[in-house]
């Protein structure tokens, strides 16, 4: 994935990890029903990156839609 910035301070985003206690990685669930993420390719379940702030602590997920 490439390099985020901060909309807040401008500053180069880090990627990290989020996590649920122990509950696994992190992924959309997405529905196949011919809507518009069916419609761009997304399968049933798509996995998300964080990625951090170091600033003031901003946290953005991103989904990987190329899977």
């Amino acid at each position: 994935m490439s390099e985020r910035s901060c909309p807040d301070c401008d500053v180069l985003m880090e990627q990290t990890n989020v996590t649920a206690e122990g509950v696994g990685d992190l992924y959309i669930e997405t529905e196949r029903d011919g809507g518009i993420l069916d419609r761009l390719g997304v399968g049933y379940q798509a996995p998300l990156s964080a990625y951090l702030c170091p600033e003031c602590g901003f946290t953005r997920l991103y989904a990987d839609l190329s899977e």
